[in-house]
């Protein structure tokens, strides 16, 4: 492949990336902007976490069978789809609101409806990277991929905050409803080829078992992704249990700075990967920072002070990117071009199904087992522990991120003792050749 045509590729990349990007921003607008609003309305952190898990739940059962879609059909119209989908929901959010009907099961109902179309979007776009990427570049573009996440925990809950006041909630949903325009917009721009090869006879059930297949068949593939499942678990309840920490000794508008200000971490971390690419052994890397990111989590549930959980954000968020821009170099390069969609498909399918059951599990144990002992006068609070971290509300959920963190520890330390994942840079042959 010449440098003009690389050079082209690479471009058509760029063009994508900037338009999932913008859309990114505003859909954690809109999930920053609704997250507030149904916890202010219910004060249930159980609540606050089934919105959540509603957004991941769904695409999770259905990623197999949209992995096999992907790998069958054009990448860039699957993502043009996915898109549009995305979009339909949150017009209907925004009517919904500005009539006044909105309830807490619609909310349910469309960001479950979301979900779903997201589950075609994620697996097209990373097979995308592999197709237009070369191999040598793969690292820094994964770094970039992080960029849009990292830009949305950065700007989103600074953009909504100062937004709601002026424009309401409709008026968020309709700013989320542009950027999904011009993503399908920057997607109209460019041309992706559909990968050939492919039997249209045989049935999609079967062609979604076959990412699984792949993956049982190497158990570097297994360990890596065993790995990710059980850290996520971590990082759900992370997310959940954030956010009712800070609003318990802070305002609004502080969360949003908090949140803002410690997600500059991500942020970091992506520019480091962009730059970087990551190490040469990059599952040493993505173990090493995870020891980082569990100490972050440990940090934040220490005391009631927002400079301390800001400091903790920053650290937890630095090495998601880093740790996520690792793996996603791995599977990119060990899995073939025409097997990533049912390939991806499973494994987010499987590392994202600990979300909806930590997201599930969260609430119950913050609001009936962890805040019950830490409240004033109660079980824990004449106990060394309680002098740590302090008494009263938002202290149990505290000390249920601080678990989280030794959890993380605890799964990091027992992965550097799996033979193959250490070695799975090794033991698998690249299936994508250098362009």
């Amino acid at each position: 492949m010449g440098d003009a045509t690389i050079q082209g590729s690479i471009n058509k990349f760029r063009i994508i990336w900037f338009g999932q990007l913008i859309s990114l921003v505003g859909s954690g607008m809109t999930s920053f902007a609704l997250g507030i609003w149904v916890y202010q309305l219910t004060g249930s952190i159980t609540r606050f976490a089934l919105i959540s898990m509603c957004m991941t739940l769904p695409g999770i059962v259905i990623s197999p069978f949209a992995g096999a879609l992907v790998d069958r059909f054009n990448r860039r119209t699957m993502m043009m789809f996915s898109d549009i989908g995305a979009g339909f929901c949150s017009v209907i959010l925004a009517v919904l609101f500005f009539m006044g009907k909105l309830a807490i099961w619609e909310i349910y109902a469309l960001v479950s409806i979301g979900s779903l179309a997201g589950a075609f979007r994620m697996p097209s776009y990373m097979a995308l990277l592999s197709q237009l990427v070369p191999m040598n570049q793969i690292g820094r573009a994964s770094g970039m991929m992080q960029l849009g996440p990292a830009a949305a925990q950065v700007l989103s809950p600074v953009l909504a905050a100062s937004l709601l006041g002026k424009i309401n909630f409709q008026g968020i949903v309709a700013v989320d409803f542009a950027t999904f325009l011009l993503a399908i917009a920057t997607l109209f721009m460019v041309s992706v080829p559909t990968l050939q090869g492919k039997d249209p006879r045989r049935p999609i059930l079967t062609e979604a078992f076959d990412g699984w297949t792949y993956i049982v068949e190497r158990p570097g593939l297994v360990g890596l992704l065993i790995f990710f499942a059980s850290m996520n678990i971590t990082y759900s309840f992370a997310q959940v249990l954030f956010t009712p920490v800070i609003l318990s000794f802070a305002s609004t508008a502080a969360l949003g700075t908090i949140m803002s200000v410690g997600a500059l971490g991500f942020l970091s971390g992506s520019l480091v990967m962009v730059v970087w690419g990551g190490p040469k052994r990059r599952v040493q890397g993505l173990l090493g920072f995870a020891i980082l990111y569990g100490i972050g989590l440990i940090l934040g549930g220490l005391q009631a002070s927002a400079l301390l959980i800001t400091i903790s954000l920053f650290l937890v968020y630095f090495q998601v990117p880093i740790i996520s821009g690792c793996s996603q170099a791995i599977w990119q390069i060990k899995v073939p071009l025409e097997m990533q969609g049912r390939v991806f498909s499973t494994r987010m399918m499987i590392a994202w199904s600990s979300f909806p059951l930590a997201f599930f599990l969260t609430g119950p144990l913050a609001d009936r087992v962890f805040e019950p002992l830490f409240v004033e006068h109660g079980p824990m609070s004449s106990t060394m522990l309680a002098t740590i971290i302090g008494v009263g509300p938002g202290r149990g959920a505290a000390f249920l991120l601080i678990l989280s963190g030794i959890l993380a520890l605890a799964i990091t330390t027992g992965c550097f003792f799996n033979r193959h994942l250490r070695n799975v840079e090794n033991e698998l042959p690249d299936a994508i050749s250098a362009r």
